[in-house]
Formats: C-alpha cells, sequence, structure tokens
C-alpha cells in the first residue's frame, strides 16, 4: 500500500480522506432527507436522528483541514491530456468542492443550538460556547437572532449549491472514465491500477 500520491495515482492517505469525507458527506445528506420526508423535524423524537446528521456533517469538518493540508504537502497527480481551459475548470471545480465541505460543516455547527454526542464525547452547541457569548454581548444579538440567517445559508447552500458541485464532480469522473478512458477515476479507487 502506497501511503503518498503519484504521478499518476493518488495514495492511500488521499484517497481515505476522498472516499471518507464522501460517505460522510452523502450520509449527512441521506440522515437530514430522512428526517424531512418521514419525520416531524420540530418534535424531539428526531433530534437523535438529527444527532447522527450532526456527527457526519463536523466529521466531514474535521477531516476537511487534514486534507487539505495532505494537498498541499504532497504530489498531485498530473492532469489527464486536454485543453487548459478544462484544466482550469477542474481545479476551479475541485476548490469549490474544498469550499463547500468547508462552508457546510462550519454554517451547520454555528447554526446548530443542541449538542452533537459523539458516543464517547459531546460537542456543545454552538450557543453554548464563549465564542457565541462574547459574540451575543458584543453586537446584543440572541440566539435566535443569529441562529436564523446561519441556519438559511445552510439550507440554501446545501439545497441548491452543494447538489450542483457534487453533480458536477461525480459527472466529470464518469466522463473521464467512460468516454475519455483516460483513469482519472481508476486513480483515486482504492486497489485500481
Amino acid at each position: 500500500m502506497q501511503w503518498r500520491n503519484t504521478a499518476t495515482r493518488f495514495g492511500a492517505l488521499a484517497q481515505f480522506f476522498h472516499w471518507t469525507s464522501a460517505a460522510a458527506f452523502i450520509g449527512a445528506y441521506a440522515v437530514v432527507y430522512y428526517v424531512i420526508w418521514f419525520m416531524d423535524d420540530t418534535s424531539d423524537a428526531s433530534l437523535p436522528v438529527l444527532n447522527i446528521h450532526w456527527v457526519l456533517g463536523l466529521l466531514v469538518g474535521f477531516l476537511v483541514l487534514p486534507r487539505l493540508l495532505w494537498r498541499l504537502l504532497d504530489v498531485q497527480p498530473a492532469d489527464p491530456p486536454g485543453p487548459p481551459i478544462e484544466h482550469a475548470l477542474a481545479h476551479a471545480a475541485h476548490w469549490g468542492l474544498y469550499g463547500l465541505l468547508i462552508v457546510m460543516p462550519l454554517t451547520g455547527y454555528l447554526g446548530t443550538g443542541a449538542p452533537t454526542d459523539f458516543g464517547l464525547f459531546t460537542i456543545t452547541g454552538f450557543n453554548d460556547t464563549a465564542l457565541f457569548g462574547w459574540i451575543g454581548r458584543t453586537w446584543g444579538v440572541g440566539w435566535e437572532a443569529f441562529e436564523a440567517p446561519i441556519d438559511a445559508v445552510h439550507h440554501f447552500i446545501g439545497q441548491y449549491v452543494a447538489w450542483a458541485v457534487v453533480l458536477l464532480h461525480v459527472a466529470a469522473a464518469l466522463y473521464h472514465h467512460r468516454v475519455r478512458r483516460d483513469g482519472v477515476l481508476a486513480r483515486m479507487l482504492p486497489g485500481a491500477r
């Protein structure tokens, strides 16, 4: 098992970050849509299920910083053959994905007034943090006034922007795999050559 990237494929650590983030991101979506479609999301009965959404969302947030650091420290596989504009668009789309992996967990946490229970430890809701206490005192804002716009941003990005960015990423990977047959998808698959 090769941990580091090469000029032709991603190493095990980059693959781990990619697929763990993807699974947690998709899982968070599946859970929140389950709550929206099949539960009353304002009832206390939905809190244990929403907690799974919060855990997965925070996991995405915890993974993105070491993932970005590893991306900056390790060599990146070479771009496949193609025009420079295509490469520029692909790089912009990847940085858009990283932005999404930062903004969604951040706005999710900032707009959540309940603790997130990981089983072995609990992360307090943002409304109970010293930072929010300082924000509230400094700007004279209560939790409801603070939470509403943060939550609106989180929901807007989650309902519209995230779907577009993720579907574009998946479509591009499948295009490279099925049409171009240039190995772009295979270099991110564990065990593929």
